[in-house]
């Protein structure tokens, strides 16, 4: 699945490292406070994130959603 386009570039880069590894974006709804989730693709309980749509720092947001795929034990 591509990556669904978020406005942030530095967001859009990270979400696409997290497809690149496995991990399984889903967009949320027009009504939703989060622009989204990202799972793990082994379904780890702990390995998941919440994207938001308009983060304080996008720059930190998009830090903070690779450092999650590369702690994640399944890759």
């Amino acid at each position: 699945m591509p990556v669904a386009n978020h406005a942030d570039r530095y967001i859009r880069e990270a979400l696409k490292y997290a497809e690149e590894q496995g991990w399984t974006i889903r967009k949320s709804g027009p009504r939703a406070h989060a622009w989204g989730v990202i799972f793990c693709s082994l379904g780890h309980r702990a390995c998941w994130m919440a994207i938001y749509s308009t983060p304080r720092n996008p720059e930190k947001h998009a830090r903070d959603i690779r450092r999650t795929v590369d702690r994640c034990a399944g890759v």
